[in-house]
């Protein structure tokens, strides 16, 4: 499924979530109070007009703000699961989290392709985000969920993950996927599946 329609709950909560903001750090930005970015994050009211320029002013923004070595350095340091890819498939950076999910060191992955360690759906809707343009910024973010095969040392494992993708583009103006993710259970797997009832959304650039 992919949506041209812009999803300001979901823009609003991604947006702080990736720079790291807190509620009312953003608040400040906007010239609103705390109180209303929980309502429009909750979908309980629609941002006005000067609010959702601003915003698409900050998405925006944020993918050329940091160089590449600030927003690197601070995945590698990252307990969740989140990696970095190319238009390729090439790993150029993988949390602490990631590396203890996948059981491999720092240097038996960066600079190398993720095929050659992961597969299952989670592959499957890498190559669905290519094709709608990650890699050419026309995509905010995609979400996907499913299961994310990986290759080990102790062999094949399979983990269901839900995951959130966006393109950040470094000082050089390459063009990166960010890849945020969570280990579900069977039966939050199934809850949220239930409630995006995709495995793949896609959220087009304003």
């Amino acid at each position: 499924m992919s949506s041209s329609k812009v999803n300001w709950p979901s823009v609003i909560r991604n947006f702080r979530m990736s720079k790291r903001l807190k509620q009312a750090a953003l608040a400040a930005d906007l010239g609103v109070t705390q109180a209303m970015i929980s309502r429009w994050e909750n979908g309980d009211s629609d941002p006005p007009e000067r609010v959702k320029r601003r915003m698409a002013e900050l998405v925006q923004d944020a993918f050329v703000v940091a160089p590449a070595p600030t927003w690197v350095d601070l995945i590698t340091l990252n307990p969740s699961v989140e990696f970095v890819t190319d238009s390729m498939g090439m790993v150029k950076a993988i949390s602490r989290g990631a590396l203890e999910l996948f059981g491999m060191a720092r240097h038996e992955i960066e600079g190398r392709n993720l095929r050659d360690f992961v597969g299952g759906d989670f592959m499957s809707a890498l190559e669905r985000i290519r094709e709608e343009g990650m890699f050419q910024s026309n995509l905010a973010y995609a979400q996907s969920l499913g299961s994310m095969e990986i290759n080990v040392s102790s062999g094949m494992q399979s983990r269901l993950c839900d995951f959130l993708h966006w393109p950040r583009i470094s000082e050089a103006r390459t063009v990166y996927c960010i890849h945020s993710g969570a280990v579900l259970d069977e039966s939050r797997y199934t809850a949220r599946l239930e409630e995006r009832g995709e495995k793949v959304v896609f959220r087009r650039t304003f």
